[in-house]
């Protein structure tokens, strides 16, 4: 009764803010935005079963205004697919509530787009704002000054997340603030931005999908203040805008990509797309020194190439990576916008393909006339060139540094609260799993109650699996990877462990006749052999679904969901060919090559080709793979440390290069072995000669190639002696016992990227940070006392990580975060 009571409440609070709402947003004072939103929103319900589709043509005629319109206009239809009505409900009434306090103080797209859109990345939709504001964030929104409010909301958000890195599926905001406290730099962003539209203050999600000048990526926030884009990064450290541990790099960037459904004429937008816009957001941060990059492709007859892709494409983790991919007008040319650092583009059309440098390092302007051929691409070794600027860095009060304390102390009680429930469970025999679920732990409580005994090895798959799941798996789903996992043959179990194929939220567990499934029974195919069962499972798949994108949901589909569909987009289509043979007992995974995906057949994993439903390597049987050496020397021929992680086996397809899956056997110093599929590929090469200097290489490879002897000029031989004052603030004792020594801080995010380094290196370590970090999350983690003066004197000191190693010839350092260690 109570919870009827409640809806009826909120339905009739709802229709009082309709019935205020500014006119801008209804059909007799903005009919032309009404109009287009609403035919946009039928047309979104239109691949929609009828039972969603009738759910949510309901709430468009009983909220008949531009924005619920909006709301299901914007969202992917597969997102919508997987909430529910009531929830867009109380989003709905949350924008409704802002707008009346707030005033319309932008246009409604600008309002529409910044303000109410509901989800920020690939999460799905939550009743999140009033969550929020009823877990304390209404204090920013009683503030009325734009910065204050965003300092209150950045604060906020201190309270309920730290940086951990994590799996790339994204946690929605009510998952970190109710369920984990943590989360990856795409989280932070995530969390942040929907604090900041519940709260008013407009915010968009921005990114660099690969740095330039070193391996990685990153997401942070921009906010809209005083009228203009302003960037943000650390929460913790966001007492001024424009200023976070990137803040130098800005000018070694290429692109810095934000999203907006309705964008404005000012806009430079790189892809429009159904549901959002691609806006390079570049030159706010680099400003005047902004490049204007201007290309026109051609044929080799000098006609022009319409609609070429083009792939504006860097070096990281060892092989050019695409930022994004644009595409030239009807008369082959495109200009954009770029930061300071050199970048290659990929172009290809219909077969005919170019890779051209692009020296945006030396010129403001550059113009470019690029002719594709049929011809492969040739050898490639260029020094690419990454400017870095100076930063003043304005202090925070020592008030604000005392109150991000205290917003801590805050997420570390929170996270002992959480504990402490675990420990007195009576959960012996998985207390660490029980403590891992955090504030989940109800839900796994609920699966031991139904299953107090359970097995070990069972117990240690959950121990060693992506903390996500322990996160965000109902009782329910820990029952059905609990019945599938005991159906599995004990030595593949681990491998299949994963119920998500990519970045697709948890499935909902199925109730059939034979209990709590984890996949639909009619995913499960057996054979005598693991042959036998995947070619049964490629061939149902492929006669059961159909790849039509004009039919199929939109975005990314969770399993339950897709099982369900007659029509896949091609990207769905590998996901669930993957979890069908995974419920079939063959494990499988995803690989960015298409229409292909990964098999695990015969003790080692194949490439399958979802077109040809046939292993890549038997359809080349007459095609044996080669076996190529490569012998990496300086000027003088001396062999030089390199590593097999900055080299990889490429295989281009329109315009982009896609790394297979290859192992390099180390045979001596600089000398590596490698078997070479029969495709014609590409070897790529690389490594940063320092912050500001990348060296890239490519070198096309046929059959007939067995060798290659690569020159590295200038390559980095050894780090740098570590500094006096750095090494002063270690006492005697320290630099006597340790080897390997990490400065920074438990929560600061390159330090941890660091730290995962050395650890996967298996090296013992000591790292001090300036800050306790409460309940031994890191281990081998102390505080120093000199390491935090150090800290203090100047605050720019809290983003170092220095990482120091002793040697032979003396301690030596890295600032900043390394490939190899000396």
């Amino acid at each position: 009764m109570r919870k009827y009571l409640s809806i009826i409440m909120l339905l009739a609070a709802t229709a009082l803010l309709c019935a205020q709402l500014n006119p801008q947003f209804t059909s007799k004072g903005n009919p032309d935005l009404y109009l287009r939103i609403s035919k946009l929103a039928q047309e979104n319900l239109q691949n929609m079963p009828k039972a969603q589709r009738r759910n949510y043509t309901r709430l468009l005629k009983d909220y008949d205004d531009i924005i619920m319109a909006f709301l299901i206009a914007y969202e992917e239809d597969a997102r919508l697919m997987a909430t529910q009505p009531d929830i867009i409900i109380s989003n709905y009434t949350q924008i409704l509530e802002i707008l009346q306090k707030e005033g319309l103080n932008y246009s409604p797209e600008f309002f529409l787009s910044y303000v109410a859109k509901q989800s920020v990345s690939d999460e799905r939709i939550t009743l999140y704002r009033k969550a929020m504001l009823d877990d304390g964030l209404s204090l920013a929104l009683s503030i009325s000054d734009p910065m204050l409010r965003f300092r209150e909301t950045s604060s906020w958000c201190v309270e309920k997340l730290q940086f951990q890195q994590t799996s790339g599926r994204d946690q929605a905001p009510l998952d970190i603030t109710q369920k984990s406290l943590t989360g990856r730099c795409e989280e932070m962003q995530i969390l942040f931005v929907a604090a900041a539209r519940t709260v008013g203050i407009p915010s968009r999600p921005a990114s660099t999908p690969w740095w330039a000048h070193t391996d990685n990526n990153h997401a942070w926030a921009e906010v809209y203040i005083d009228g203009a884009w302003h960037y943000t990064g650390d929460m913790d450290n966001a007492y001024w805008l424009d200023q976070t541990w990137f803040s130098k790099l800005v000018d070694k960037t290429v692109l810095i990509l934000t999203e907006g459904s309705l964008p404005a004429k000012e806009d430079e937008v790189l892809i429009k797309s159904r549901y959002a816009s691609v806006i390079n957001s570049t030159p706010n941060y680099v400003q005047e020194r902004t490049r204007s990059i201007s290309i026109d492709c051609l044929d080799e007859e000098g006609q022009p190439l319409g609609d070429t892709r083009i792939g504006i494409m860097v070096y990281n983790w060892s092989a050019l990576r695409a930022i994004t991919v644009l595409k030239t007008d009807a008369e082959g040319h495109l200009s954009f916008s770029s930061g300071c650092g050199d970048f290659y583009i990929s172009a290809y059309n219909d077969g005919k393909k170019a890779l051209q440098l692009v020296r945006a390092s030396e010129q403001p302007r550059i113009t470019l006339s690029i002719t594709l051929s049929d011809k492969e691409l040739g050898p490639t070794d260029a020094m690419l060139f990454y400017p870095e600027i100076e930063k003043d860095w304005l202090k925070a009060p020592e008030s604000y540094r005392e109150d991000i304390q205290s917003r801590k102390a805050l997420w570390q009680a929170q996270l002992d609260e959480w504990e402490e429930r675990a420990i007195v469970s009576g959960l012996q025999d998985s207390l660490q799993v029980a403590i891992n679920t955090r504030g989940n732990f109800p839900a796994y409580q609920a699966f031991r109650q139904k299953y107090p005994v359970i097995e070990d090895e069972f117990l240690q798959l959950l121990a060693d699996s992506d903390p996500k799941f322990l996160w965000q798996a109902d009782s329910a789903l820990f029952e059905a990877l609990y019945l599938f996992w005991q159906e599995q043959d004990a030595e593949t179990a681990k491998q299949l462990f994963t119920p998500t194929s990519f970045y697709e939220e948890l499935p909902i567990a199925r109730l059939s006749r034979k209990g709590i499934r984890l996949y639909p029974d009619n995913f499960i195919h057996t054979g005598k052999d693991a042959r036998t069962r995947l070619d049964k499972a490629m061939h149902w798949v492929k006669r059961l679904y159909k790849i039509n994108d004009e039919k199929a949901l939109s975005g990314l589909l969770r399993l339950d969901i897709a099982a369900r569909q007659r029509y896949l987009t091609s990207y769905q289509y590998r996901l669930l060919a993957i979890s069908v043979l995974k419920a079939s007992g063959i494990p499988a995974d995803f690989t960015r090559l298409p229409d292909h995906i990964l098999v695990y057949l015969d003790e080692d994993w194949q490439y399958y080709s979802l077109k040809d439903n046939a292993l890549v390597q038997e359809q080349k049987q007459d095609q044996a793979s080669t076996q190529l050496e490569i012998a990496i020397s300086d000027e003088d021929g001396i062999p030089l440390p390199a590593s097999s992680q900055q080299l990889s086996i490429c295989q281009y397809e329109e315009g982009i290069f896609y790394t297979l899956n290859s192992s390099f056997e180390e045979l001596s110093r600089g000398r590596f072995r490698v078997q070479v599929p029969a495709n014609d590929l590409y070897l790529q090469f690389g490594y940063r000669v320092s912050g500001s200097q990348t060296a890239v290489q490519i070198y096309p490879l046929t059959r007939e190639t067995a060798r290659l002897e690569i020159t590295a000029s200038s390559y980095p031989l050894s780090w740098q002696p570590a500094d006096a004052e750095i090494l002063a603030l270690l006492d005697e004792a320290t630099l006597e016992e340790q080897e390997l020594i990490l400065l920074g801080n438990f929560d600061q995010e390159n330090s941890l990227r660091v730290l995962q380094t050395i650890i996967d290196a298996e090296r013992e370590y000591l790292f001090i940070g300036f800050e306790e970090q409460g309940s031994g999350r890191v281990a081998n983690y102390i505080v120093n006392p000199q390491w935090q003066s150090y800290v203090r004197d100047h605050e720019l000191n809290a983003m170092l990580s220095i990482t120091l190693v002793k040697t032979e010839a003396g301690w030596q350092s890295y600032e900043g975060i390394w490939q190899r260690l000396p």
